[in-house]
């Protein structure tokens, strides 16, 4: 076993039965009935006998007309995961990451055997592009990953420090939107312009976290390379049947979407009213908050009440913050509830 993976932690879940579940940055949303029984009627007829189709061809074209990407210009993965892991696998390292940020990235990395280099963000968790620059030359990085929405942050890193960086390095950068859908800002008008740019989304946060499938776009001779590493058949012919189905529904989406960004600011608004908390602005289905006590003891309270949240509490710029997925209304007033009653019996 290589020494990288013997020393990785990997990536774990907690996986307790609770009974408002708010860890996972999960769409809490299920679909309508109607809409239920149109993926049931496809996935019905689907010829699970035989292989899917490898370029996942219709999918594409439903993706397209929800986010205008060109089908050529198109990979999809299963999750954003797999696509991280093709392009760290083409690219190479040194890979050049800011923290805190989404885990996966550096796991990935060390797990093929390449090195990886952190930036810390600024107080306010935005990029500090020079130090980004300076860093990227000194190591001669190959790949810059940029969370845009940040997780476990939730901001969206400022546009001039994105574009400084990617005007200025002849790195290849990766903003993953992840959260696009959440903030309605978005970089790809501007991808033509930047062939060192890439771009990956996921439907998981739409609704479709069970479907397991990430979009990446970029320059078509990026696309050309990547798809050369690609496993085939990667796209399940199930998940291609339902995600084909439902995006024909974009009213749904767009309607669970707006109440989950109005949810946000809600549940942003009551947080920030807390004794004892800092929620931080988000622009993504969920919150980033501090507490001024132990938040492993609130983590544990609330998780006893039968609410699962995120611990990210350790030594550091995310010492005594924790993370909580935007809800129903019904799940975040349960949270505050029991997250007030936390606060004040510690």
């Amino acid at each position: 076993m290589k020494p990288e993976v013997r020393k990785l932690k990997a990536y774990t879940l907690d996986d307790t039965t609770v009974r408002v579940k708010l860890d996972a940055m999960e769409n809490p949303y299920s679909l309508p009935s109607e809409v239920k029984q149109e993926i049931a009627d496809a996935v019905k007829v689907a010829a699970i006998n035989r292989y899917p189709d490898p370029s996942a061809a219709k999918l594409k074209v439903s993706i397209a007309d929800l986010w205008g990407i060109g089908t050529q210009r198109m990979i999809l993965g299963n999750g954003s995961d797999e696509l991280i892991q093709y392009i760290i696998m083409a690219f190479g390292g040194p890979v050049l990451i800011p923290t805190p940020t989404f885990t996966i990235y550096r796991i990935l990395t060390k797990s093929l055997s390449q090195d990886i280099v952190t930036v810390p963000l600024s107080r306010n968790f935005d990029l500090d592009a020079n130090k980004m620059l300076k860093t990227a030359k000194a190591i001669k990085a190959k790949l810059i990953f940029l969370a845009c929405p940040n997780n476990p942050t939730g901001n969206r890193f400022s546009e001039d420090a994105v574009l400084k960086i990617l005007k200025k390095s002849d790195t290849a950068v990766v903003i993953d939107e992840a959260y696009f859908s959440f903030s309605g800002k978005t970089f790809l008008p501007i991808l033509k312009d930047y062939p060192n740019m890439i771009i990956l989304r996921t439907l998981s946060k739409l609704g479709f976290a069970g479907l397991r499938i990430g979009v990446l776009t970029a320059a078509p001779k990026v696309v050309e390379y990547l798809n050369k590493i690609r496993l085939p058949y990667n796209i399940n012919t199930l998940s291609q049947a339902a995600a084909v189905t439902a995006l024909r529904r974009k009213d749904v989406l767009n309607r669970q979407t707006s109440s989950l960004i109005s949810a946000r600011q809600r549940l942003y608004n009551a947080l920030s009213e807390l004794n004892g908390i800092t929620a931080y602005p988000s622009e993504s289905n969920f919150i980033l908050f501090r507490t001024t006590i132990d938040a492993t003891a609130i983590y544990e309270k609330l998780k006893e009440s039968g609410i699962l949240i995120t611990n990210f509490n350790k030594q550091g710029v995310l010492k005594n913050c924790l993370r909580v997925t935007v809800g129903t209304s019904e799940e975040n007033g349960e949270f505050l509830k029991v997250l007030k009653n936390a606060l004040d019996t510690a």
